[in-house]
């Protein structure tokens, strides 16, 4: 078992007990839509037609989910909304109670909608908070993804999201994250290994806590519901304090809810083992937001990470 833990120097540890969801790891489940969906020209027969299809895996996914009274997040690019503004119309919505599919996944599925950009095509962040609000599911703080390396070219500066940022497509529009998902690299081929829950110092040390850091990262750990186990025994075997917030997040993808029998295959090898662990009173399945609040109410928002 991955054995170095750590509180952050900058952090007291905390002397109160813990209530509410601590000793339970957090599990965050959710779906990026990436800039090249739909595929094709927005407008073309080929675009819709893709629309259409993940648009039915996605209720497939949110009424699953719901099943298990587990929480599902979908974090959308630029596309995928301005797709949403094209194609929900009086048709579309005739399967979604008259409401477009996002309105449709949080109002009566209970999905999380957060902004996900990788900043193309003349769209930034702002822009994509935009869009969500535009579309009736605006609100969310989460930087729904980023490069986090600063030596990398694709350094996404995430602390600009420090004070509020301009959109670059509707420059009208302003926007600030406050909330990290994790610590990406590009295509996910070195993605550092950590859970917890810090607010990272600058780009330089993003692994130190700033107790008075307005940026707060959720660590994605890995290895998907066996990483989730091996935080569960770290836990149950006292190597963890339950005044230390755990984390794992992981991202469903399109492909994995488009494929045959994909969303039976994730019902069976993600859905049905976490809702065991939470009903086993080891996990907490949630949204990042939630994950935050549980945070600062059950552990203190004391900082902490845990790394191999």
């Amino acid at each position: 078992m991955r054995q170095l833990l750590f509180c952050l120097a900058l952090t007291a540890c905390s002397t109160e007990s813990p209530g509410g969801t601590a000793g339970q790891v957090h599990v965050v489940l959710f779906t990026h839509i990436e800039d090249s969906a739909p595929a094709g020209t927005l407008g073309s027969d080929q675009s819709r037609t893709v629309y259409l299809g993940l648009r039915a895996k996605m209720i497939e996914m949110a009424e699953r989910s719901a099943a298990h009274d587990l929480r599902w997040v979908l974090q959308p690019d630029w596309k995928w909304l301005e797709a949403a503004r094209l194609y929900e119309d009086s048709t579309t919505t005739a399967t979604t109670g008259g409401k477009n599919v996002l309105r449709y996944l949080h109002e009566d599925l209970r999905v999380t909608i957060d902004p996900h950009s990788h900043e193309n095509g003349g769209y930034n962040y702002a822009d994509v908070a935009y869009l969500l609000g535009e579309l009736g599911v605006g609100g969310s703080t989460v930087i729904g993804g980023h490069i986090w390396d600063p030596s990398l070219p694709q350094f996404q500066q995430w602390d600009r999201f420090r004070a509020p940022i301009a959109g670059e497509k509707y420059p009208s529009a302003t926007w600030r994250g406050d909330l990290l998902i994790g610590a990406g690299t590009p295509n996910h081929v070195n993605d550092p290994l950590v859970s917890g829950v810090w607010r990272p110092q600058d780009r330089d040390h993003y692994f130190v806590d700033d107790p008075d850091g307005n940026i707060v990262a959720v660590g994605a750990w890995n290895d998907h519901v066996a990483g989730v186990e091996e935080l569960v025994a770290a836990y149950t075997s006292g190597a963890v304090a339950p005044d230390r917030m755990l984390t794992a997040s992981w991202n469903i993808t399109p492909s994995e809810l488009t494929a045959a029998g994909g969303v039976d295959s994730i019902e069976s090898s993600v859905l049905v083992p976490l809702a065991a662990l939470r009903d086993d009173g080891r996990v907490v399945v949630t949204d990042f937001q939630t994950l935050v609040a549980a945070w600062q109410a059950d552990v203190g928002g004391a900082a902490f990470l845990y790394q191999p």
